[in-house]
């Protein structure tokens, strides 16, 4: 039966583990274990054994994966997330995002520096991943802008929530946000590059490149967020769905 003193170590050194644990997305080293719970490295193997041995008492006693230490940013940003999608962009706090990543606030600042950093970061891990290298557009501008737009259908599907919530808490998070750039307002720009390339190849009627962008992604947004959501109807298909727009789009800037 271990003595007091024994259990008390154990205690210190594996709340010494879990910190380390969540302080760093690379392994611990046992000398920074030692060094953690301020006691010797022999102490440390006697009483706990080696570091594989204090991170499987770490996943038995706190779920943490004894083999692969968490990646804390990729759990806090997850947990983020996960409370962006219930309560809206601003409502969260910081508490709030420490506790659903079950770590300490202190690990949330120190990784994001504070709420407009974890934003930022946010903002970057959660964006559409749009086709825009010379493989990826090397079609004709129907396939292409078919490529683009079924892309952000997809990403708006998968992401229905937070850009539900990100649209109705505009007002409320505008000024906080305008140096940030979501998602949308990225995409927008985007949209709008590629429209203004294919007007300077002579592909496209010449008008303003961000008003056509912005009613391209008015139709995006109507068929995969605001008919699904508010109408009540099935998600559409993304691939079917883009050709349609595409073609009902082009069919408006063609050439004469």
């Amino acid at each position: 039966m271990p003595s007091q003193y024994d259990q008390e170590i154990e205690i210190q050194v594996l709340n010494a583990a879990r910190e380390l644990v969540e302080e760093t997305a690379v392994p611990f080293t046992m000398d920074q274990l030692a060094a953690k719970a301020g006691i010797s490295r022999a102490t440390l193997y006697r009483q706990l054994g080696g570091k594989k041995a204090i991170l499987k008492r770490l996943a038995d006693e706190h779920g943490l994966d004894e083999l692969n230490q968490p990646d804390i940013p990729s759990r806090i940003l997850q947990a983020a997330r996960t409370l962006f999608a219930q309560q809206g962009l601003m409502a969260p706090t910081m508490e709030q995002i420490a506790a659903e990543a079950n770590v300490g606030v202190a690990t949330v600042y120190r990784h994001f520096g504070d709420r407009t950093g974890l934003l930022r970061r946010f903002f970057q891990a959660y964006e559409p991943h749009l086709p825009v290298t010379e493989a990826e557009m090397s079609g004709d501008l129907a396939t292409n802008l078919t490529k683009l737009v079924a892309a952000l259908i997809q990403f708006i599907l998968e992401n229905q929530d937070i850009i539900q919530h990100s649209f109705s808490n505009a007002l409320e998070w505008r000024d906080e946000m305008i140096g940030l750039r979501p998602f949308h307002q990225r995409s927008l720009s985007r949209v709008a590059t590629f429209l203004q390339s294919q007007m300077d190849a002579g592909k496209l009627r010449p008008i303003e490149p961000q008003k056509a962008a912005a009613a391209l992604l008015g139709m995006i947004l109507s068929f995969s967020l605001v008919i699904p959501i508010y109408y009540k109807t099935a998600n559409p298909e993304p691939q079917e769905t883009a050709v349609f727009i595409t073609n009902l789009f082009l069919d408006g800037l063609k050439q004469p």
